[in-house]
């Protein structure tokens, strides 16, 4: 083997070696495309409060259009608002979506995780880091301590408006109503709350109401409830005590004239018509 052959059989072996190598260094992992205001949000709601509300600023900071495909979460009691499905958010451009986490019957810290699914650029489906919101509920044990057993019900009932059918409670709210319709479950059912002189100030007064409301209304109201308040479900298929015959005899004795409801309050007075304060001012 003459000296030019071994030269040049000593460059390739140098070149293998070299591309070797180099093929062997791994490709650095590109950063996530988009940046978020913070990966962690807490709150801490008023008594009463249902709904725990955030929101989640992001920027893409990638050289490409980023798409969010969806956004999940840990737990069905926590949603996700997308401005859009697919969201499309340009390179360099800024937006925010919200968070709710459901608070009713619910007590101590809640941790849920939010999952953002998008892609960048034509790259597959990405998951990025979750993002992490925190509910830290009031101590009812603390706070209850020193009130009454009214007051203690009625924190209840803001927390779980179901509750007022449950334990203690079902000797008032439920026990009476059974087997009774019209007139009688109105008294045991509604009238122990609507009627009463100790009524709650967010208990309205059903017959002073300032428009005569039709069937659909009242069986709405009676059998729905209203979340976010301590009007219940009375429905038995909504966790209440009332069976659908049950429910028609209230609504037909709600509307009939055996209810008797209060004259409607005259309107302010405006204008000459105004009465003249004593002093004649």
């Amino acid at each position: 083997m003459n000296f030019h052959k071994l030269k040049r059989l000593t460059c390739i072996a140098v070149a293998c070696g070299v591309a070797t190598t180099f093929a062997q260094v791994p490709v650095p992992t590109p950063a996530e495309p988009l940046v978020f205001d913070q990966m962690l949000k807490d709150y801490t709601p008023k008594m009463g409060e249902t709904n725990a509300h955030f929101t989640f600023s992001l920027t893409n900071v990638s050289s490409s259009e980023v798409v969010i495909n969806n956004v999940r979460t840990s737990c069905g009691c926590t949603v996700a608002n997308l401005p859009s499905k697919p969201w499309r958010l340009p390179a360099g451009v800024s937006g925010e979506f919200g968070v709710v986490v459901d608070l009713r019957g619910k007590f101590g810290t809640l941790v849920k995780s939010v999952f953002v699914d998008s892609s960048i650029g034509t790259n597959a489906m990405m998951t990025l880091k979750p993002l992490t919101v925190r509910v830290i509920l009031p101590n009812l044990a603390a706070v209850a301590n020193g009130m009454d057993n009214r007051q203690r019900n009625m924190m209840m009932a803001l927390a779980d408006r179901q509750a007022v059918f449950r334990n203690d409670c079902a000797s008032c709210h439920s026990t009476p109503a059974m087997g009774k319709t019209g007139k009688a479950l109105y008294d045991a059912a509604c009238g122990v709350c609507h009627d009463s002189s100790n009524r709650a100030t967010m208990v309205s007064d059903l017959r002073a109401l300032p428009l005569h409301p039709d069937r659909e209304y009242w069986l709405k109201w009676i059998t729905l409830g209203r979340p976010g308040s301590l009007m219940p479900s009375f429905a038995q298929a909504e966790g209440g005590p009332l069976n659908d015959d049950q429910i028609d005899s209230l609504v037909g004795f709600l509307l009939s004239s055996d209810f008797q409801r209060k004259p409607p309050l005259p309107p302010p007075p405006i204008g000459d018509s105004a009465p003249v304060r004593p002093g004649g001012q």
